[in-house]
C-alpha cells in the first residue's frame, strides 16, 4: 500500500508546480511536470525492488534511480529555446528536474524532504518574481553597437543623443570601421525596459543605418 501512497504524494507535489508554470502560460505544465515527478518515483520504486527491497548483494538498488538524474536532462533540453541570442525555459528545464528529484524522494518515502522542497519551489517561483522584478527596474549595464554612413564624427552625434534623452552615465567602449561604414559600441547604464526606446530613438536619426544591443 505504501508504494501506492508515494506514487500520489509524488504526483500531487509535483503537479503543484507544474500548476504555477502553467498559470503564466510555459508549455511544460501540469500534466508535463505531474508525468515526471510520478515517472522519476516509480523509477526510484523498482530501482528498490530490483536490488530485492535493500538485498545488496542482490543488485545495486541506485541503479535504476540514478538514470533519472541524467535522463531528465532530455526533456529540460526540450523546453529551452534560443532565438536571437535570447534564451527562454530554463526555468522550466529547472523544474522539470526538480519535480523528478521531488519524484525520487516520494518514491524513497522521504515525504517530508519532497514537501519540503515543494514549498522552497514555489517560494522561489512566485514570491521571489516580486524580488526580480524589483531588480529589473534598477538600472543595469547594457551594451548597443551602432552603425553609421559617413565620418568618425558621427560618434558624437550618438553620444549626445543619448545625453539628450537623459542617460548621462554612458562611455564609448570601441569603434570599428565596415565596407559600407563606420560604428562604435557603447555602454550605458539604464532600466531593461527603456533600452528598446533608447534602440528606437537612436534609430530615428537619417545618419544612423543600424542600432541593436550586443
Amino acid at each position: 500500500m505504501s508504494v501506492f501512497v508515494s506514487l500520489i504524494v509524488a504526483s500531487v507535489l509535483s503537479a503543484l508546480i507544474g500548476l504555477e508554470r502553467e498559470s503564466i502560460g510555459k508549455a511544460a505544465g501540469l500534466r508535463t511536470h505531474l508525468l515526471v515527478g510520478v515517472g522519476a518515483a516509480l523509477a526510484t520504486q523498482l530501482s528498490q525492488q530490483v536490488a530485492g527491497y535493500g538485498n545488496l548483494n542482490a543488485a545495486d538498488p541506485g541503479r535504476i534511480a540514478a538514470q533519472v538524474v541524467s535522463g531528465i536532462g532530455f526533456i529540460g533540453a526540450g523546453v529551452i529555446l534560443q532565438s536571437r541570442g535570447s534564451i527562454r525555459g530554463l526555468t522550466s528545464a529547472a523544474t522539470l528536474w526538480v519535480a523528478a528529484m521531488i519524484g525520487m524522494a516520494a518514491g524513497m518515502e522521504a515525504y517530508a524532504q519532497a514537501a519540503f522542497v515543494t514549498f522552497i519551489a514555489l517560494i522561489s517561483l512566485r514570491g521571489l518574481h516580486h524580488l526580480d522584478a524589483f531588480f529589473q527596474r534598477q538600472p543595469q549595464s547594457h551594451h548597443l553597437e551602432v552603425v553609421w554612413s559617413g565620418d568618425s564624427a558621427n560618434v558624437d552625434h550618438v553620444l549626445e543623443a543619448l545625453s539628450a534623452q537623459g542617460f548621462s552615465e554612458h562611455s564609448l567602449e570601441g569603434a570599428f570601421v565596415k565596407e559600407h561604414g563606420s560604428g562604435c559600441r557603447i555602454k550605458l547604464r539604464a532600466r531593461k525596459a527603456e533600452v528598446p526606446r533608447i534602440v528606437f530613438e537612436l534609430g530615428r536619426s537619417p545618419k544612423i543605418k543600424e542600432v541593436r544591443t550586443v
